[in-house]
This record gives structure tokens, sequence and C-alpha cells, in this order.
């Protein structure tokens, strides 16, 4: 019974490609890709989310998770205390995330998508409750790999050349839960894996 999607658009390429496939499935009006920056998100990502947002004519919105994220880490910190900053505090940016996108499907009866890649999904290198929820995985057969040759193809095609900004294309693969963090921190490189 769903006729609209939405999903979390990070500026990166995964959601990107999703982001792409769903409005060519379902037209622009039906689809609502949220940006939901936290302390480590970089600005280019938030304005690769907004112009592809913009070049594929989605709806397109900006819920910052800062002072949600903060709230989290004020309720867990007796029972915290004194423990080093981990993977924890990572995977609790995905789950409020998971959160929000859950809420405006039950609110507004919209399809979540969920936007990782086999690669990803294969390895475990994904948050449970967090970018994994979602009632549709466009691109879990698809190798990350596959994802960038997918991307660059879509670019090539007269009705939307451009469409993903090349910056999303060509810069490094990360999750941005932490400083400085990019995918080959915990993964082979994409080519090897």
């Amino acid at each position: 019974g769903f006729t609209k999607v939405t999903l979390a658009l990070s500026g990166g390429i995964d959601s990107a490609l999703v982001a792409c496939i769903a409005k060519d499935a379902l037209g622009s009006d039906n689809v609502t890709a949220i940006a939901m920056p936290s302390m480590h998100s970089s600005p280019d990502s938030a304005e690769d989310a907004r112009m592809l947002s913009s070049n594929l004519g989605i709806h397109f919105l900006t819920i910052p998770i800062t002072d949600l994220y903060q709230a989290f880490l004020s309720s867990l910190t007796p029972q915290f205390e004194n423990r080093p900053i981990d993977i924890t505090e990572e995977n609790l940016q995905a789950r409020i995330r998971s959160n929000i996108l859950m809420a405006f499907s039950n609110k507004f009866n919209w399809m979540v998508l969920a936007t990782g890649n086999k690669s990803e999904l294969a390895t475990g290198y994904t948050t449970l409750y967090g970018d994994l929820s979602g009632g549709f995985a466009v691109i879990k057969d698809v190798p990350k790999t596959l994802v960038y040759e997918l991307s660059e193809w879509r670019n090539r095609q007269e009705r939307c050349i451009n469409d993903i900004p090349q910056r999303i294309i060509i810069k490094a693969p990360t999750a941005e839960l932490r400083p400085n963090q990019v995918d080959q921190d915990s993964l082979p490189s994409y080519d090897v894996l």
C-alpha cells in the first residue's frame, strides 16, 4: 500500500544511487530524502545531499541529530562513566537516524528505503536497528564497486547527465560517525573485498 518512500541521504555514494533509483521508479514527487547531520558530518556532505536532491527534483529535509545524540549520551553517562568512547557512540547516531525515518514512515505512510550495499552487509559493516532499517533494501545485492560503476553509468545517460555530483563519486567512502573516519579504517579496499 505504499506509494511514497523516504531515505536517509548522507551525501555518500550509496544513498545517492538509492535516491536516483527511487526517483526513476516512483517519480520525484514520491521521494523524500532526509539529511540528518551530526557533529561528525562534513559541510561537503550536507551540500552534496542538497545538490543531489535538487538535481533529482525530490523533496529534501534536513534534521540535525547532534542535540538528540547529546541527550542520549547525557542519559547514558552514569552507566558509561569511565568507559572510553567506542563503536557504541557511533551506532547511537545510526539508530537515531533510523528512528527519525521510521517516525516519518508511520506519520505519512512512506516506506523507508535502506541504503546499504552488499559489501557492507556481507562484512557486517552496518548498524543493527540503524542503517539496516527499512522496508526495502534497494542495493542489498550490489557490491560497492558496482555501486560506483552504476552511478557513473547513470550520470552518462542523456536524461540525467551528472545528476550525482562528481564530489560524491570521487570522495573516500565514510560513515562519518567519528572524526576523520573512512571505510578503509575498518575494511580492506572495496576492490579487494
